[in-house]
């Protein structure tokens, strides 16, 4: 799972390089919002253990998770598709 997690920050960090229009299409149907579960910052170092709120929440790095999730993959390899506060609205165009 640990490769898993690291293949998809790669995949994310690449689609935010090559591909940006299809970030962009994923944002704009995200609805929702963050439930500040920390389960998709599980293994960072700005994750406070106890809080499980991150350290540097308003002045954060280039590679945590601003965007995140940009599609439900995402959410499935980070364990939180039935649970993350963002869903997707496919019905929304552009």
């Amino acid at each position: 799972m640990v490769l898993l997690k690291i293949l998809n920050k790669l995949r994310r960090k690449i689609m935010l390089l090559i591909n940006k229009d299809y970030v962009i299409k994923k944002i704009v149907k995200r609805r929702g919002k963050c439930l500040k579960c920390g389960k998709c910052c599980i293994g960072c170092e700005y994750l406070n253990k106890k809080t499980r709120l991150c350290k540097v929440y308003k002045n954060r790095p280039n590679w945590c998770h601003k965007d995140f999730p940009i599609d439900e993959f995402d959410k499935v390899v980070f364990g939180v598709r039935n649970n993350c506060g963002y869903w997707f609205d496919e019905q929304k165009h552009l």
